[in-house]
């Protein structure tokens, strides 16, 4: 009984892991991987600003996708104001939240609505 209580303590002889610890494990490890964000061709990000700017104009909704850590998000709705001297844009989307500025530098990709 004192061997047990040696080295890893209680732990060292109990070295069984359930498959469902190993998944969640796994998971948690892959929560744990941080993200960077894309590198963006000039020549996409000058066509993201065309779709965007083209939806401001239109008034017509897009779908862009923002940059985030654990996955990457896609929104949908309307491009209300586009300010370059910030790098910002004011968006509208369709969640009833309400206007808000959303920086350019999230941004990794923009579809116009017609064009899905």
């Amino acid at each position: 009984m004192s061997k047990k209580l040696q080295g890893n303590g209680l732990f060292e002889s109990s070295r069984m892991m359930l498959p469902e610890h190993r998944e969640a494990y796994i998971q948690h490890q892959q929560h744990l991987v941080h993200r960077h964000p894309p590198l963006i061709d000039p020549q996409a990000e000058e066509e993201m600003t065309r779709v965007m700017a083209a939806a401001w104009y239109s008034g017509s909704p897009v779908t862009i996708t923002l940059f985030d850590e654990p996955a990457d998000i896609q929104l949908t709705g309307h491009v209300l104001r586009i300010d370059p001297s910030r790098r910002q844009i004011r968006w509208d989307g369709n969640d009833g939240e309400g206007p808000e500025w959303i920086r350019l530098d999230q941004i990794i990709g923009a579809v116009a609505e017609s064009e899905i």
